[in-house]
């Protein structure tokens, strides 16, 4: 067993019979932290326990380091009580006894997330993104939203971190967790070392900190995430730069270096009076200076011609806009009088298919109604770009225990180019107010679960409800697929335009007959389906591409030979099952299955993905959905 010298644990250790230390990390004033693995869970953690130089500091007979004890106790187990994607998750708390000469000592530790990466340091250059706008706006975004949000979750629980630096800010992949939150400390601790004595990091640390700790309040946290953000845009803090000063950028010659210098300065206020007053406050004052640069770029982008030459030109545009009218009219008139039109107009959930009628509800819930169809552009808009599926004869592989090898005929359908967007839901949504409530962050209509508010992944929140009204997030996410969207909400959406979800073999068929498609598709394919040997080695780059596939535009996924886009991907879609499959559950009727997804990943290399039954009040973070709708022959011939 080897000893590491000065330090409290040995690698080898075993803590309570289930954490074996596995190598020491690093020493701090008031702490050691050490890398360990938890055997009955299988999995590599971080354990931090209270340094010696720590407990002896105090005086003896004191009593305070028993106070201290209780304090960082109360402050773990809030911590714990915290489950946010950007704070560093705890596990556990406990005692142990070391021996210490001829003593044995109690220990108190806590385990928690074990994130081998580097820090926020590695996202920010050491000289500053400035004068690059582009890359503040990308920085602040992907990386300084994240560990605004997770200080306002542990500002909202009450908790002070009170040492927020670079350093403390752990990059899982992209995922920024703060780390490291404030031990909390008295001011009679004995003074042994500075790092001791004063808990925290100067340059980062507001005035009221440094002189008096018991001052240090939510806006000591504030003032070190203006520091934070100065660093990002100016470079990394100089040794010689005095502490506890206002920070002010060394240069601000746009509109948006100008207002952002204003924030960095007013968040960094030597006077915590004067300084900014809340995380959400910052987050608010952030959004609204990118958005407002983000607008004057587009704008200056946008070359407008001069009055003279538009009265110039004035006959040749008019000339030119009564061709386009007349054309948008000719083509309205044939596209909605041929026999492959969009036929929307003529349909409603009352007059829809057997299978349209099927797929409308659980028990005693009211189906939305069918918009007034005669809108065509609002039709057309929510429910996106069609394509025809002509059908025919389809021999389907056996996939799964309850799909055996069959030729099916399929008969043709309309199937949607893309997934439903995060716009198109939002707006379903707010057509539906009436009928809908929210229940613990679950949205119902007419008493079934439509839709699963909060974060798709880490940072990534795409629908809110805010105002009485549910909105996107973040307009660049608005063409996302729509996801955490139920089985009864994407049948939901369905009905109310007069659509409903695609059965298991249209899916199949669609899948089949469109193999071979673009070189991105099977790139990502292989990623997911790969070689099963070798798929742990893989976790990161498949992570990477997952949560890189649920950021992009549902139209810009590559279409397949049928011109369908993002089928048989990483997203897996809600399918409706023409049988019921049997199950142990006391709901044998359940019709609703995905289909795809990592989930339900092809097996034995087949270009098939399996159909996994889900019950419809469920939602999940990797499942969107599309429609379909069955022409007027197919109608005809059920």
């Amino acid at each position: 067993m080897t000893t590491l010298s000065k330090t409290m644990l040995k690698i080898g250790d075993v803590l309570n019979n289930k954490w074996v230390i596995l190598d020491f990390i690093d020493k701090g004033g008031m702490g050691e932290v050490y890398r360990a693995h938890q055997t009955n869970l299988n999995r590599d953690v971080a354990i931090k326990v209270v340094s010696r130089e720590w407990l002896e500091s105090f005086d003896e007979g004191s009593g305070e380091a028993e106070t201290m004890a209780q304090r960082f106790r109360r402050e773990v187990q809030a911590m714990a009580q915290i489950s946010h994607p950007n704070v560093l998750q705890v596990f556990d708390y406990d005692a142990i006894i070391v021996k210490r000469g001829d003593q044995d000592i109690s220990i108190e530790y806590f385990a928690m997330e074990y994130i081998p990466g580097g820090s926020l340091w590695v996202t920010m250059s050491e000289e500053g993104f400035y004068p690059d706008e582009a890359a503040v706006y990308k920085w602040i975004r992907l990386y300084f939203m994240p560990v605004l949000a997770g200080v306002k979750a542990l500002h909202d629980n009450g908790i002070v971190h009170r040492d927020l630096k670079p350093e403390n800010i752990f990059m899982d992949q992209d995922a920024p967790k703060i780390a490291d939150f404030g031990l909390v400390r008295s001011c009679s601790l004995k003074p042994v070392t500075q790092s001791i004595d004063v808990k925290g990091s100067p340059p980062y640390m507001s005035p009221e900190h440094y002189f008096d700790f018991k001052r240090a309040d939510q806006r000591a946290d504030i003032y070190s995430l203006g520091k934070i953000l100065f660093e990002a845009v100016d470079g990394k803090i100089k040794p010689v730069t005095i502490p506890f000063r206002t920070a002010k950028l060394a240069e601000a010659e746009t509109p948006f270096f100008q207002e952002l210098d204003q924030i960095i300065q007013t968040a960094t206020a030597e006077s915590r009076d004067e300084r900014t007053k809340s995380v959400q406050e910052l987050i608010d004052q952030l959004e609204r200076v990118i958005h407002a640069s983000e607008m004057r770029n587009k704008a200056e982008k946008s070359p407008r011609p001069h009055a003279a030459s538009q009265l110039l030109r004035s006959e040749w545009m008019w000339g030119g806009l009564f061709v386009v009218a007349m054309s948008i009219l000719l083509i309205t008139v044939w596209h909605f009088t041929s026999d492959h039109g969009f036929d929307l107009l003529k349909s409603n959930i009352s007059t829809g298919s057997s299978q349209e009628k099927l797929q409308a509800k659980p028990d005693n819930v009211t189906v939305t109604k069918t918009p007034d169809t005669g809108n065509v552009s609002f039709a057309s808009e929510h429910i996106g770009k069609n394509h025809i599926i002509n059908g025919g004869e389809f021999t389907v592989p056996a996939i799964s225990s309850e799909i055996k090898e069959q030729t099916v005929q399929v008969t043709p359908f309309y199937m949607d180019e893309f997934f439903v967007t995060n716009q198109q839901f939002v707006d379903f949504l707010n057509h539906n107010l009436s009928q809908i409530i929210i229940e613990s962050g679950a949205v119902k209509g007419g008493g079934a679960n439509w839709f699963l508010l909060g974060e798709v992944r880490a940072g990534y929140e795409p629908i809110v409800y805010r105002n009485n009204e549910f909105h996107v997030n973040d307009p660049s996410h608005a063409s996302n697929p729509v996801l955490r969207v139920t089985g009864y909400g994407a049948s939901a959406f369905a009905n109310y335009y007069g659509r409903r979800l695609p059965t298991e073999m249209e899916m199949l068929y669609v899948i089949f007959k469109g193999a071979d498609s673009t070189k991105m598709n099977n790139e990502l394919s292989e990623i997911v389906r790969g070689d099963p040997s070798e798929r742990n080695l893989s976790a990161d780059i498949r992570a990477a591409s997952q949560s890189s596939i649920f950021l992009l535009s549902a139209a810009s996924f590559s279409p397949n030979l049928l011109g369908i886009k993002g089928l048989n991907h990483d997203i897996g879609e809600w399918i409706y099952r023409e049988q019921a499959y049997a199950a142990t559950d006391p709901s044998k009727t359940n019709r609703y299955a995905v289909v795809g997804g990592v989930e339900g990943e092809a097996k034995n290399n087949s270009s098939l993905p399996s159909i996994v039954n889900r019950f419809p009040w469920e939602g999940f973070e990797e499942i969107g959905f599309r429609t379909v709708k069955s022409t007027a022959a197919s109608n005809s011939a059920r």
